[in-house]
């Protein structure tokens, strides 16, 4: 309302100057005659001024109103505001709504796009991508990224920045995400004389410390005759840690890409000759192994016997493999003496996998120029600095003034993240009810019925292609 106020008077004004400079200026001049007698004459003269009008500034002329859509909910709609805040300090003619819908949001943001009425630039998780894209609601961004209000791309990792681009299209910017991680117990090696791990690990080597690692009642470890699987007070590893669930696909896939495998064509239309090929058997076979030949691992029954525990801070597991969310708890431990380190490579070399989240702008936003203003502030701007306040990001150079690069924690993790690889959800809408569940399901008759992983992945492949084909 001000801001309208005061444009309407200083156009006013600015008329009214106009208008004067126009208007006839009388001149009065004093001749001499004779016997000094003094005339006075009006002389006419048009005068003709010029006024220069600046032209508005590049933020001075974006307007309007930016609605962002968002899941998250207290203390994480923090930088959120924060970075509407500076956008509408430097775009003081743009208002910026955000909309947060903590639950049900997915359902919510379906229906506005039903309507055409989503918000201008909404956030997407990693499920999701291939869906919007298919429904045609994401607008590509290259245009803007190669645009006068340009981006230059090179700030981000490289690696991050694919996964916001679909068949060579740059579709999304990168919110924050986080790779998995390998935290080791710094004592607990020692105790057994075990070097640290290194980015030179490997699936052997991480096999080895596990089992020396893995623990009984009689103090035996895994790799003692004398070791009793049915009585273990510490694992050597629990892998992957995702709230107990020991099928979960991502927790799996760095295994089944560190060994040449995948689990769906790139296309994403079968998975047959993918989830159930040798090296992603051999991967997935070498993964359950850990559990019910080595016995190194805590099965999903361990982990509900210790519910609530955390079990890598208790002392309950040695190594734990999960992603950087529970980093800052770590720290906070002062108890808990710790590293990180990538993942191992396998026998084809090092590979991992993200949880992702990322912006995308509406394809049917009526401001879209000031959506993508907004857009960059928060993916590359200063306003992603506040979001990397809270979470990794995926600008570089924010990442090295954090000293990120050079942090005992976060370096390791910063250096895997060249080896990270696409997520088999952007391939497929339908993946996740599909591809993912029957991995799934059939992964877990691996554990119950102990039916044999090559006889699981083939099931699991008609049960996957039967889906994708409906």
């Amino acid at each position: 309302m001000y801001r309208k106020a005061y444009a309407l008077f200083a156009f006013g004004l600015l008329l009214g100057l106009l208008l004067t400079a126009c208007q006839p200026e009388t001149i009065v001049e004093t001749v001499e005659v004779e016997k000094e007698v003094v005339v006075t004459q009006e002389v006419e003269k048009e005068v003709i001024v010029t006024v220069e009008v600046e032209a508005p500034s590049e933020a001075e002329a974006l307007t309007g109103v930016v609605r962002v859509g968002s899941w998250d909910s207290g203390e994480a709609l923090e930088p959120f505001n924060n970075a509407i805040e500076s956008f509408e300090a430097m775009y003081p003619n743009v208002e910026v709504q955000l909309e947060a819908v903590p639950q049900e949001y997915g359902t919510k943001l379906l229906a506005q796009m039903a309507a055409g009425a989503a918000p201008d630039v909404y956030m997407v998780g990693d499920g999701d991508v291939a869906r919007y894209v298919a429904d045609g609601v994401v607008e590509p961004l290259d245009q803007y990224i190669d645009g006068e209000d340009g981006l230059d791309t090179s700030v981000f990792y490289p690696a991050i920045l694919e996964f916001g681009q679909i068949e060579g299209k740059t579709m999304l910017l990168t919110k924050d995400f986080s790779p998995l991680v390998t935290y080791y117990n710094k004592d607990f090696f020692k105790e057994a004389g075990l070097d640290f791990p290194t980015q030179d690990w490997t699936w052997d080597d991480l096999l080895d410390a596990a089992l020396t690692l893995t623990v009984d009642a009689n103090g035996n470890n895994a790799k003692s005759a004398n070791f009793d699987p049915d009585n273990i007070t510490r694992w050597g590893l629990q892998i992957p840690d995702h709230w107990g669930d020991n099928l979960w696909l991502r927790g799996i896939l760095p295994l089944i890409y560190q060994n040449g495998g995948k689990v769906v064509s790139d296309d994403g239309t079968t998975t047959d000759g993918y989830m159930n090929s040798p090296e992603t058997v051999e991967a997935v076979q070498w993964y359950v192994d850990l559990f019910k030949v080595h016995h190194v691992a805590p099965t999903r029954e361990d982990v509900d016997a210790y519910a609530g525990v955390d079990m890598f801070q208790s002392g309950i597991v040695a190594m734990l493999w999960t992603g950087r969310w529970p980093l800052k708890d770590f720290q906070k431990n002062p108890q808990l003496n710790f590293g990180t380190m990538g993942l191992p490579a396998g026998p084809e070399g090092n590979a991992n996998a993200l949880c992702w989240a990322g912006f995308a702008l509406y394809s049917e936003s009526e401001n879209k120029d000031a959506a993508w203003a907004f857009l960059k502030h928060i993916a590359a701007g200063d306003g992603a600095e506040d979001f990397a306040r809270y979470a990794f990001t995926a600008v570089r150079p924010i990442a090295e003034l954090q000293g990120l690069d050079t942090d005992p924690f976060d370096a390791h993790i910063v250096a895997d993240l060249e080896n990270v690889k696409p997520l088999p959800e952007f391939t497929n809408p339908v993946w996740n009810q599909c591809g993912e569940t029957a991995f799934r399901e059939n992964l877990e008759t691996v554990f119950l019925e102990d039916v044999p992983v090559q006889e699981a992945m083939d099931n699991a492949v008609a049960q996957a292609d039967a889906c994708l084909k409906e």
